[in-house]
């Protein structure tokens, strides 16, 4: 079959996964939390997922890097340290691309006091495991123009595996989830130190099952404002969802990250910190390389 064929397989696929979503027959009280959210679990359960700014990568990129996670939750503390891996390859045309990325190992030590308020199990408060996969589809459905009016429009879909096996220690929800996503961006050209200020907007929906025939629906939106120079670009975000529990439902985070490229070489060095509010009570630091090559 014709690679082309089988890549836009591929995305119709995934584009559909939320039509194909199990419909419970039953439901439990409406009433009562499941308190499946993201409150209740690990840092890498199903946080708040990054924004794009609008615009394909048009190339093979991928990301290796390190996660430190340190959560406050009741009196204690939770410490997560991670291994993170993204990839994304263009399909038939460089505006359509498959992204995977994943905690491909987790190690966390939290205290007796949040297994306590998480009700878990004292015994369980160390371990590691591997965490869940993200599948995506980015499409680049509008292409930009600098110099007038037209932002750039990009459409994601993304699917997330129930790999994890961590449920016990809160470390994953152990049911799948996906999510859709559109962002619009918008850059400016600027002449001297700083050659380009974006900024982005998105809006989405987010699912995940929470069991007892039970799925928790959530609106995501987010804010994205970049600056790019000759040698580094500044990333910050600010993203979130909000579920119809609302127990523990309503994560937001902000995203500061610092791309250092000062050379023409494929891997280049990048530090990210991210802060969580309301019901994403975890910091983040992630340091690592991004790495890209070019498909002709």
């Amino acid at each position: 079959m014709n690679p082309d064929r089988i890549s836009a397989i591929i995305c119709m696929l995934l584009l559909c996964a939320g039509a194909t979503a199990q419909t419970p027959l039953t439901v439990s009280d409406l009433g009562e939390s499941t308190k499946i959210a993201p409150a209740y679990f690990g840092p890498n359960a199903f946080p708040v997922p990054e924004m794009t700014d609008g615009k394909a990568y048009g190339r093979i990129y991928g990301e290796l890097a390190g996660d430190y996670s340190k959560g406050r939750i009741g009196d204690g503390d939770d410490r997560t340290w991670n291994a993170f891996a993204k990839i994304s390859l263009p399909l038939w045309t460089p505006r359509a691309e498959l992204e995977l990325w994943m905690p491909v190992v987790e190690y966390w030590d939290f205290s007796s006091s949040v297994a306590s308020a998480r009700r878990l199990n004292p015994e369980r408060h160390k371990g590691h495991d591997s965490g869940d996969i993200y599948v995506c589809t980015r499409i680049h459905l509008v292409v930009g123009d600098e110099e007038g009016w037209r932002p750039d429009v990009m459409l994601r879909s993304v699917l997330k595996t129930a790999s994890g096996n961590s449920y016990r220690s809160a470390r994953d929800y152990d049911s799948a989830g996906y999510f859709f996503d559109g962002t619009v961006g918008k850059g400016l050209s600027l002449n001297g130190f700083i050659t380009g200020l974006r900024a982005a907007l998105s809006a989405g929906f987010l699912c995940w099952q929470t069991g007892t025939g039970r799925q928790n629906d959530a609106i995501m939106g987010g804010l994205l404002l970049s600056a790019d120079s000759r040698w580094f670009k500044f990333t910050a975000e600010t993203s979130g969802y909000w579920g119809w529990e609302h127990d523990g439902d309503f994560p937001v985070r902000s995203r500061f990250r610092l791309d250092i490229h000062p050379w023409d070489f494929p891997a280049c060095p990048f530090l990210q910190v991210c802060t969580g509010h309301r019901d994403y009570p975890f910091t983040t630091i992630r340091a690592g390389v991004s790495l890209a090559f070019a498909t002709n």
